[in-house]
């Protein structure tokens, strides 16, 4: 009876195990990784109070700190209040990965520094089911100085970005990539994404909508690319502006078919305002096109369609190749 008794006891303890995981946890600079990470008792880094909450539940800041990188492997929402500077600067590596399937992830008001040898800000890659099912919603937050991109969501999933600063990250500042057949989908909301050495929004097998967003003083502002061969990349841009690039807006120069609407936009002073280059098609209506060297641009392959409202003044040179109007549809 013993070995049984002992057997229960082991069951029982292990059950009030997990019940004993948080709906909310929390960590502080002054919390420590033994405690039960409750609000009242809070942990130090957010990879134990995850560890310690309950899928779909959060975690929260309740001290200015720096929290060290961490991963995502269920439902949670991380949260830091305006009031308080939560930062993880890795000094490889990502910031934030997250590896979790039909899941719905949140990261608010957090601060993510790059600059002492991060490789991505926030890296999405799922597990193993596809499509992943997965949301991702980043709101508020700070990313810079990463030696790959502030956000890369490479497998299919559902991404929402809302108020972001990305700045200064070596390769893009965010970049949306699925697989074909099971593209990826994204809507960008009052994004400041700014110096990114490829492209402040790189698109892939995905379709992504952007708007009230500045993409500034990098190579490329606004990129569906569709690099594979079976690859399509669908990008919807309103009311944003490109400054101080080589190029503002594309679509094309991949092996894939590239779509890109510019409407209601501004492209000022970059080297080449929009751009229709090989297997890329841009649909552009009511944008304001100035101080390039070259306005609007079709080359090759590429198909440049413009509602013939677009003001396009002040241009080195204000159109070249073939551009084609069309109507009120």
């Amino acid at each position: 009876m013993r070995p049984i008794a002992a057997a229960v006891t082991g069951a029982l303890l292990f059950c009030a195990s997990l019940l004993a995981q948080n709906n909310r946890s929390a960590v502080s600079l002054t919390g420590n990784d033994t405690a039960s990470c409750t609000v009242p008792d809070p942990c130090r880094t957010f990879d134990v109070a995850i560890s310690k909450t309950n899928a779909g539940g959060e975690v929260i800041v309740l001290s200015s700190a720096g929290y060290g990188p961490f991963t995502v492997t269920k439902s949670i929402s991380i949260i830091s209040p305006p009031a308080y500077h939560a930062a993880l600067a890795p000094t490889s590596g990502n910031a934030i990965t997250i590896n979790a399937d039909n899941a719905l992830v949140v990261l608010r008001g957090l601060t993510l520094n790059g600059s002492l040898g991060g490789q991505n800000g926030i890296l999405f890659t799922g597990q193993t089911a596809s499509p992943s099912g997965t949301t991702l919603s980043v709101e508020n937050c700070v990313i810079g100085g990463f030696s790959g991109n502030g956000i890369s969501f490479v497998r299919n999933g559902i991404l929402f970005v809302t108020n972001l600063i990305a700045r200064q990250n070596v390769y893009d500042a965010i970049y949306v990539d699925g697989s074909p057949g099971n593209p990826s989908w994204a809507s960008i909301d009052h994004a400041l994404l700014e110096k990114s050495l490829n492209a402040a929004l790189e698109v892939q097998n995905a379709s992504v909508a952007i708007r009230d967003s500045i993409a500034a003083a990098g190579y490329v502002g606004f990129w569906a690319l569709a690099s594979g061969p079976a690859s399509t990349a669908d990008v919807s841009v309103e009311n944003c502006q490109a400054t101080h690039n080589t190029y503002g807006y594309i679509a094309g120069n991949g092996g894939g078919t590239a779509q890109l609407i510019v409407s209601d936009s501004v492209a000022w002073a970059n080297g080449y305002g929009l751009f229709a280059d090989d297997n890329g098609t841009v649909r552009a209506s009511n944008n304001r096109v100035s101080r390039n060297s070259i306005g609007l641009w079709q080359l090759g392959a590429g198909v440049f369609r413009s509602r013939g409202n677009n003001t396009v003044d002040g241009n080195s040179t204000a159109t070249s190749g073939t551009i084609t109007t069309f109507g009120p549809m």
